[in-house]
């Protein structure tokens, strides 16, 4: 979506700044750390993605106006859907983490709309029970 004519010309001028740093918006904790994309959208105006280790997810959205309150929306199969606000940092990005689980279900489908005044971002992955939580924890009682 682009801005219409009616937008304030102060909005769309910040919006415009932060197009221009759609280069990537892949979590650099996760491409540091190995962890793959499991979900990407490329619009004209604003990119997400999806990131994962196996057991916590990264979202992240860019091309949001810088500092806007945006809407996320998770939906994980027939669960009620998270709906709350989100707040883009001051280059117009959002990130933040998720562990998809269901109880007693071997995985599902997990939808994502972050939703801004100028842009949304839909994403969708799959995903299975995370294994390794049986780990023990780093360090040991005494």
């Amino acid at each position: 979506m682009v801005p219409t004519a009616h937008a304030h010309p102060d909005r769309r001028r910040r919006r415009a700044l932060a197009v221009r740093h759609l280069s990537g918006c892949h979590d650099p904790i996760v491409l540091e750390r190995g962890w793959w994309k499991v979900a990407a959208f490329d619009g004209t105006d604003c990119k997400g993605e999806v990131g994962t280790n196996g057991k916590y997810t990264v979202i992240s959205a860019q091309g949001l106006v810088p500092g806007e309150r945006a809407v996320l929306t998770i939906s994980n199969g027939d669960m009620k859907p998270i709906v709350r606000a989100v707040r883009a940092d001051a280059n117009g990005s959002w990130q933040d983490y998720y562990i998809p689980f269901r109880y007693n279900r071997e995985g599902g489908l997990v939808a994502v709309t972050v939703a801004g005044s100028g842009c949304a971002v839909p994403l969708a992955f799959a995903w299975t029970p995370a294994t390794g939580w049986e780990e023990p924890a780093p360090l040991q009682p005494r």
